[in-house]
């Protein structure tokens, strides 16, 4: 038994070394020296979202670019409360802020946040459409960092988001897991083997999004935005590139409690099954491994559990740590060992929610 548990450690470990040769590649990204400025389209969906999205477009007004070179759309999603006052009254007198509300969008296929989305794209003129949710705070570069890293060969650029760890141990747990899953996705980007991208710091060109026929052109996925990733990746006509870089970085809230939590991760988890082969083999590495760290005294001797443990976390610091310097996080590295415990637990327990039901609550709609 101990032999065949350090094989699965020993190939764990090896799958995270090709992911640390990816990550070097996508923080080696180099960013175009051209001068020339596009012009640029943000679109933010927000449903009830009143106690929130007024701190997104203060920081969406702090962006330094030229004021006719970008326009920002914020799309009130059938919100039920106040959301849409929100917007009206935190933009006046900002003229590259315009309101959109789904209620008006033509009829289609598409529901939800995806169907805010496709509406806002629709109304936008921008070369490159950026897009974040109405609970993150963008960096004031983040605009003009983003473009040096477009072309005519560039499709979708993922970025980076950072969780409010300041608000106690759950926060920072679920800071960590952020820093390890976005990470891989980056590395994954790194060896051109996608695993996933988040959208509330994604951005596509309107060549790319128009090639694949927006959001309309795909099929129903409650991860929208990784649906597009696949989508424009299959059509083999531009790059997904996911560098690392501060100026790019998005902060948003963790989540309130376990309920928020356990939403989140049944809709991450379902949008992820159609993943590709490298992704379901570390799925199962890491299952495997997360069985070893939480009972692996039941069946290995403590010399082989403590070997392999400590290559399991010497597996995932490796690339964490990359990315932990990068954006300057603050002794986050010292709830790691507690991290592995809630890592692992839910981890083990995430394929069994969907003995529940295979419905996806988020923002109080089923999917």
């Amino acid at each position: 038994m101990d032999i065949t548990v350090l094989i699965i450690i020993a190939v764990y470990f090896s799958l995270h070394l090709i992911f640390y040769y990816g990550l070097m590649r996508s923080e080696g990204i180099q960013q175009n020296s051209s001068d020339r400025l596009p012009f640029i389209s943000v679109i933010v969906a927000a449903r009830n979202e009143e106690s929130n999205i007024g701190f997104c477009i203060n920081s969406l007004k702090n962006i330094v670019y030229p004021k006719e070179k970008y326009e920002v759309i914020l799309v009130n999603d059938k919100s039920t409360d106040s959301t849409k006052k929100v917007m009206l009254q935190s933009t006046k007198y900002h003229n590259e802020f315009h309101i959109l509300d789904t209620f008006d969008a033509p009829e289609s296929k598409l529901t939800g946040k995806v169907k805010a989305l496709s509406y806002g794209i629709s109304k936008s003129k921008g070369e490159f459409i950026m897009m974040t949710d109405a609970d993150c705070i963008v960096n004031k570069n983040w605009l003009t960092e983003s473009a040096k890293y477009y072309n005519s060969n560039t499709g979708l650029l993922c970025g980076f988001t950072m969780i409010d760890y300041s608000q106690g141990l759950f926060s920072k747990l679920q800071s960590l897991d952020w820093i390890y899953l976005q990470s891989l996705a980056s590395a994954s980007s790194g060896i051109n083997a996608e695993l996933s991208c988040i959208g509330n710091n994604l951005s596509v060109s309107a060549d790319a999004y128009n090639s694949v026929g927006g959001y309309d052109g795909l099929k129903f996925s409650v991860t929208e935005d990784l649906a597009l990733l696949r989508k424009i990746k299959s059509e083999k006509r531009f790059k997904v590139l996911y560098p690392i870089n501060p100026s790019c970085l998005v902060q948003t809230l963790p989540c309130a409690d376990l309920k928020e939590l356990y939403r989140q991760k049944k809709r991450w988890f379902r949008g992820g099954t159609d993943i590709n082969s490298l992704g379901y083999l570390l799925g199962f590495f890491l299952y495997a491994s997360n069985i070893i760290l939480l009972f692996g005294l039941l069946f290995l001797s403590p010399l082989t559990y403590l070997l392999c443990i400590a290559l399991k976390m010497i597996s995932e610091l490796l690339i964490m740590i990359p990315v932990y310097r990068k954006f300057n996080y603050n002794n986050l590295i010292l709830f790691f060992p507690l991290f592995q415990v809630y890592f692992a637990i839910y981890g083990l327990l995430l394929p069994f929610t969907f003995l529940f039901g295979y419905k996806i609550i988020w923002k109080d709609r089923k999917h």
